[in-house]
């Protein structure tokens, strides 16, 4: 299986009551941005990390760096391996010195991991080339019009249908549309 690698550029979150949120993740070569529905508190803990914020006490995902470490475990590399039903599949490829490990993991936990640790996050080429989308130009959006022809409320009404219909590729353009809408406003 080829792998690309990507970056988890940030975490949008949706502007309906179902607190939908996005981590997108961006391949370079292709131009490609593929969104992962994620839970509240994985997007907050993403947030956190890339933030470089350090809480108090260990997060769940220190923690789990913390256990490896004790057994002299190194995280090498995140895949996102799969892309079935809606669900992204994700695996922690962990070193004892002797042997690799590959770890089954939810992507957002996974992203995460490689977040906290620094280590390369990999997707499939097909995962990539199914689930990501182009933006060809920021100077046209996404329907073809120009910026701003549409208002805040148009787009946070199909956000909502979309969302409704379980269109999450097409809820991740909106919702980047939007957080543009806002920034030059």
């Amino acid at each position: 299986m080829n792998y690309k690698k990507v970056y988890a550029t940030e975490v949008i979150q949706g502007f309906t009551e179902t607190s939908l949120f996005i981590m997108m993740l961006y391949e370079p070569l292709s131009g490609r941005k593929v969104p992962v529905m994620i839970g509240r508190h994985e997007a907050e803990m993403i947030m956190v990390e890339q933030s470089n914020q350090s809480p108090k006490r260990p997060m769940t995902h220190q923690l789990i760096i913390n256990i490896m470490n004790c057994f002299a475990l190194t995280l090498k590399t995140v895949r996102i391996d799969r892309f079935e039903e809606g669900i992204f599949y994700a695996t922690l490829v962990v070193s004892d010195g002797f042997n690799t490990h590959n770890i089954d993991a939810r992507a957002s936990d996974a992203v995460l991991l490689a977040l906290h640790e620094s280590v390369d996050i990999e997707m499939a080429e097909d995962v990539v080339n199914d689930t990501g989308f182009v933006v060809q130009n920021d100077d046209i959006d996404i329907t073809g019009s120009m910026p701003g022809s549409e208002t805040i409320e148009e787009l946070e009404e199909e956000l909502r249908r979309c969302e409704e219909n379980e269109e999450y590729e097409r809820a991740a353009e909106i919702m980047e549309k939007i957080k543009k809408t806002r920034n030059n406003a």
